[in-house]
């Protein structure tokens, strides 16, 4: 009777384990699909200065350069010199990337374009110009505003006399 136990313990115990071994394979095998012409795919996230950001599914092995043309491209306010890559290996471990696409632009070298990994999120942002303009444009409707504000003041003033 004890061993029968015991054998069935050393059962369940491998059952588990095996499932959670398979549960961890299989979460990795989510991360890809099966695109139309039978190539591998991998959904990235690409946000910020872009035309079109969101979420693209690429072929695997794709580069950063890639698939920011796959988004459109950069915008005219991008700043490129400073592209970040959060890379997610597992729930426990992340890491992130700063990539210079424009020392890339320069040189040639390309062993500074990373490949794009299942569940990477890009982020491209704004250089401080963009910032300072946007700013100027939020003092310029203040003013605008305020103006108006002083003329309705002055109107009821007059109106007032």
């Amino acid at each position: 009777m004890r061993k029968t136990g015991f054998i069935q313990l050393v059962v369940l115990v491998l059952v588990v384990f095996m499932s959670n071994t398979l549960s961890a394979q299989q979460l990795s095998a989510a991360k890809y699909y099966l695109g139309t012409e039978d190539e591998l795919l991998i959904p990235v996230n690409v946000w910020g200065f872009v035309k079109s950001p969101g979420q693209y599914m690429v072929p695997n092995n794709t580069d950063l350069l890639s698939l920011i043309s796959y988004a459109g491209g950069p915008l005219e306010s991008a700043k490129i010199n400073k592209i970040t890559v959060v890379r997610s290996y597992n729930d426990l471990k992340n890491s992130v990337l700063t990539v210079n696409v424009k020392k890339y632009l320069q040189t040639g070298n390309e062993r500074l374009i990373p490949v794009m990994k299942p569940g990477d999120t890009v982020i491209v942002k704004g250089t401080t110009f963009h910032w300072i303009q946007k700013f100027i444009s939020f003092l310029g409707g203040f003013a605008v505003f305020a103006q108006i504000l002083y003329f309705v003041a002055i109107a009821q003033e007059r109106f007032n006399k």
